[in-house]
């Protein structure tokens, strides 16, 4: 049993981890979407009854053993960083980055990623709407027209499968979904939902929670 599975895109080799994020080891990149980061604080300006830590605590932690754990030298974040408009929790996440200084910290733009210029350069992120990188095109969402000999890893779905079990049972669980020119990353947020796409000739690979299998 293994954590993370090898796949191989554009002939390069990506691990899928189950922590629900992608590590290109050539690039030494680690690719995160959909954190929402700051979400339960949001939640609870809304007259929302959330504890203010929700997901925070879980998300850090995470975050935290796959830097230690995969030595990144940048982290890339396909959009929605930071769930709405500037909280305390963005001050959480600005000393996050200063504990890595060394790595190179990069943002794809969501639409919930809304804060003002300054406070992203304060945190240390480099912005931009796309990046494109041999043959492999990151974008928030996934993009309308894609080139033939390109593949666009996105996030923004929140991609999740439903599995059937002998006894009609069903379990829902987040995957990666690679349906070519498109791969799609799952959300990395805890308080993040999910959105079931259908296999159909896709390639799926569920994440468990302990690990990542092809369905």
């Amino acid at each position: 049993m293994t954590d993370h599975l090898a796949i191989q895109l554009k002939d390069k080799t990506v691990y899928l981890l189950a922590e629900k994020c992608a590590f290109f080891p050539y690039t030494q990149t680690l690719v995160i979407a959909d954190i929402h980061l700051g979400k339960a604080v949001h939640f609870r300006k809304s007259g929302i009854m959330i504890p203010p830590q929700a997901g925070t605590v879980q998300d850090y932690r995470i975050l935290h053993h796959v830097i230690q754990k995969y030595k990144p030298l940048r982290i890339l974040f396909l959009g929605d960083l930071f769930h709405s408009v500037a909280n305390t929790a963005w001050q959480h996440f600005a000393d996050f980055t200063t504990q890595y200084n060394w790595l190179t910290w990069v943002l794809i733009q969501g639409n919930h990623d809304i804060l003002p210029a300054q406070l992203y350069r304060e945190a240390n992120l480099q912005v931009c709407e796309t990046l494109q990188e041999d043959g492999l095109l990151f974008s928030h969402a996934p993009l309308a027209q894609v080139t033939a000999d390109s593949i666009n890893i996105a996030g923004h779905i929140h991609p999740a499968t439903s599995l059937r079990g002998l006894g009609k049972q069903t379990l829902k669980l987040p995957c990666f979904h690679f349906a070519p020119p498109y791969f799609l990353l799952p959300a990395f947020g805890s308080l993040t939902g999910t959105f079931v796409l259908p296999k159909g000739d896709a390639q799926q690979f569920v994440v468990t929670g302990k690990t990542v299998r092809a369905i």
